[in-house]
C-alpha cells in the first residue's frame, strides 16, 4: 500500500476516534446515534484501505461526508483520496467548496489552499497552483511546504531569478544554507543571458556560481564559452583547466564545446586534451573525445586519434561505447553497439537512483541540484 493512502487512513482513523470520544463527553443520546451512524462507513472504508482497495474505501468516505457533511477534515480526506485516484476535478471541487465556507478556521483554510494549489499542480494547472501557493503563504509566510513547492514550479518554467527569491526565503525559514543550490540557479540564469547573447550579465552569473561552488561545472562551461568566443585563448586554457580540477567528472561534456570552436580545438584544444590524458589515462576523456570528434568531424578523425592515445577498454560498457564509435557497418557487434548507445541510460542520480540518458543539472525525480553523475559500469 503506497504512502498516501496510509496517510489518508490516519485521517480516517483521527475521524473515527472524535467520533467515538465525543458521545463520551456529551449526553445528548439523539447526537450519539446519529454519530453512530457515521462509524460504520468509518469502519468499512479503514478496512478497505487495509485490504488495498482504494475505490471502495471511496464509496465509504462519500458516505461518511454525507452524514456528516459539516465536517471540513472529512472533505480535505475525500479530496486527498479523489486526488490520489487521478480524479482532479472532482478534488478541486471539494476543496473550492471548502473554502466558499464563510465559518472555515483558519487552520482549514491554510490546508485547504495547500490540498487546491496540489491539485493544480498534479493536474498541470502550474500557474493556478502558484496562485494558491501564494494565498497558503498570505496566511502563513513562513509554511515550509509552500515555499518548496513554489520554487520547484519557478524552476520547471525556467524562472529562475524568482525560484532564487524563493529559495532565499527558504533558507530563512529553515535557517540551513543553499548555497549549491542557488549556485546552480546563478549558473541556469548565466546560461539564459548566454543563450540571449547578454555576455555580460552571463558572465556575472557564471562567476556568482563559481564563487558559491566551485564544483558547479555548468557555470565553469558558460565561463569557458564566453573566453572562446571573445577568443581569449589563455584564459579558455584556464578556464578549462579549472572544470578539470574542480569538475572532472563532468569534464567530458566540454570536447564537444571545444570542436565547435575549430580554431581554439586545432591550435590549443587538441593538444590541452592530449596532456591531460598523458597526465592521467581517464577512459571517460578518451571515450568522450572520441565520440565528438567522430560526430563532429569524421570516424576517420576518430581513428587516428584512437591509435594515438592507444586506448584499451577495460569494462563491456567501454568496450560498447569503443564498438558504436570505430565498428564496421557490416559488423554485427557493431551495429548492435550503435544501438545501445542510442538508449543508454548515462547518468545515476545519487539521492534517488533514477537514471537518464542526457545529463541534466537537475534531477527530474526527486529534484536535486548537481546529484547526476556519469555510469561507469553496464548491468548485465
Amino acid at each position: 500500500m503506497n504512502t498516501l493512502f496510509l496517510a489518508i487512513t490516519a485521517i480516517v482513523l483521527v475521524l473515527l476516534l472524535a467520533l467515538v470520544l465525543r458521545p463520551l463527553q456529551e449526553d445528548d443520546e439523539p447526537r450519539q446515534e446519529e454519530e453512530d451512524k457515521r462509524i460504520s462507513p468509518l469502519l468499512r472504508g479503514i478496512n478497505y484501505l487495509l485490504s488495498d482497495e482504494p475505490d471502495r474505501a471511496l464509496q465509504e468516505m462519500v458516505q461518511v461526508a454525507r452524514l456528516r457533511s459539516e465536517a471540513a477534515d472529512v472533505y480535505m480526506a475525500l479530496g486527498e483520496m479523489f486526488r490520489s485516484r487521478g480524479e482532479i476535478g472532482r478534488a478541486v471541487r471539494i476543496h473550492q467548496n471548502l473554502l466558499a465556507r464563510p465559518d472555515l478556521a483558519k487552520s482549514i483554510h491554510l490546508q485547504a489552499h495547500m490540498a487546491l494549489a496540489r491539485d493544480f499542480q498534479t493536474g498541470g494547472l502550474l500557474d493556478r497552483a502558484l496562485i494558491q501557493y501564494g494565498k497558503a503563504l498570505e496566511i502563513q509566510s513562513d509554511h515550509a511546504g509552500a515555499l518548496e513547492a513554489s520554487l520547484r514550479i519557478r524552476e520547471q518554467s525556467s524562472e529562475w531569478q524568482l525560484a532564487e527569491e524563493l529559495l532565499s526565503r527558504l533558507e530563512r525559514v529553515r535557517n540551513e544554507s543553499y548555497s549549491s543550490h542557488r549556485a546552480y540557479l546563478f549558473s541556469e540564469m548565466a546560461r539564459q543571458c548566454l543563450s540571449q547573447e547578454s555576455r555580460d550579465e552571463a558572465a556575472t552569473y557564471a562567476a556568482r556560481a563559481i564563487e558559491l561552488d566551485p564544483a558547479c561545472a555548468p557555470a565553469r562551461m558558460v565561463a569557458i564559452e564566453l573566453a572562446m568566443a571573445a577568443a581569449e585563448t589563455d584564459k579558455a586554457v584556464t578556464e578549462i583547466q579549472a572544470l578539470r580540477s574542480h569538475a572532472n567528472e563532468h569534464f567530458s561534456l566540454v570536447i564537444p564545446q571545444l570542436l565547435a570552436h575549430s580554431d581554439f580545438y586545432d591550435n590549443r584544444g587538441r593538444e590541452l586534451l592530449a596532456e591531460m590524458w598523458r597526465q592521467h589515462p581517464d577512459a571517460e576523456l578518451a571515450l568522450s573525445w572520441l565520440e565528438a570528434l567522430a560526430r563532429e568531424r569524421s570516424a576517420d578523425d576518430a581513428k587516428v586519434l584512437y591509435h594515438d592515445l592507444g586506448f584499451v577498454p577495460a569494462t563491456l560498457r567501454e568496450s560498447l561505447r569503443l564498438q558504436a564509435v570505430l565498428g564496421d557497418e557490416g559488423d554485427a557487434h557493431a551495429r548492435f553497439s550503435r544501438q545501445w548507445r542510442k538508449r543508454a541510460k548515462n547518468y545515476v542520480c545519487e539521492q534517488c537512483g533514477v537514471e537518464v540518458i542526457d545529463v541534466r543539472w537537475q534531477c527530474p525525480q526527486c529534484h536535486s541540484w548537481g546529484s547526476l553523475h556519469p555510469k561507469s559500469e553496464e548491468k548485465i
